[in-house]
């Protein structure tokens, strides 16, 4: 058995109007229409989210998660890496003034993490080159491509390839020597990895706000990944 610790980013500029329309109970197509009117390349955190991010970071330090982590992976979007980074802070190098709350976990990006693709830009991810010098902590070895390939202007990725790559971050995630994992992504994902997939059992809820944090136990039984919550100590 392992553990997952799930966390969606923070607020970024595409969420600001269509995140309260969701939770009045608008519909897909009015909400996915106002991130539209609100797209922004690479979406960054708002000055919200940077908030957001530093409270679950308390919360994550006094559960003893930021500092127990093996391993912290995450979407190749901005908006995911820099929560990371602010909930889980790398480990300093020699410096006046060194982080508080160091971590010394193996950190990764993965582009099977991505939010759903396509359409919107706020999805579209930047070049290999400029993530290895915004993020120098983190391994970008599992991003496979310099420039992002995989996003289409026209097409909205379906459902069937989003679980695809959910259950094959998964797969890696589970193949892995490291059992103390933090997943930082994003919310249509994980309702995606949660909901319906008929390759992962789960009791989690797989509606996440904003900088929301799940910790859950990891197992694969009979072939299907079982993911159930664990209470918050």
């Amino acid at each position: 058995m392992k553990v997952l610790h799930f966390l969606r980013h923070g607020q970024a500029l595409h969420n600001i109007n269509a995140e309260p329309m969701k939770a009045a109970g608008c519909t897909f197509e009015a909400f996915l229409d106002q991130m539209k009117v609100d797209d922004f390349f690479d979406a960054p955190l708002t000055v919200s989210g940077v908030s957001q991010a530093t409270t679950a970071g308390s919360l994550a330090r006094s559960k003893a998660i930021a500092t127990s982590l093996d391993l912290i992976v995450t979407s190749p979007l901005s908006r995911a890496i820099d929560t990371a980074n602010l909930v889980f802070p790398p480990s300093p190098t020699p410096s006046p003034t060194p982080s508080p709350t160091p971590t010394s976990s193996t950190r990764m990006v993965l582009e099977d993490l991505r939010e759903i693709n396509g359409w919107l830009l706020n999805g579209k991810r930047r070049t290999r080159a400029e993530l290895n010098n915004r993020y120098p902590t983190f391994d970008t070895s599992m991003v496979l491509t310099d420039e992002d390939v995989l996003w289409q202007a026209e097409i909205l990725e379906e459902d069937e390839s989003v679980r695809a790559r959910v259950n094959r971050a998964l797969s890696f995630l589970w193949e892995r020597e490291e059992e103390n994992i933090a997943v930082v992504a994003h919310g249509g994902l994980f309702k995606k990895m949660i909901d319906g997939n008929f390759l992962v059992s789960s009791d989690l809820d797989g509606k996440f706000e904003n900088c929301e944090l799940k910790s859950c136990s990891f197992e694969m039984v009979d072939g299907k990944f079982e993911l159930q919550e664990l209470p918050v100590c």
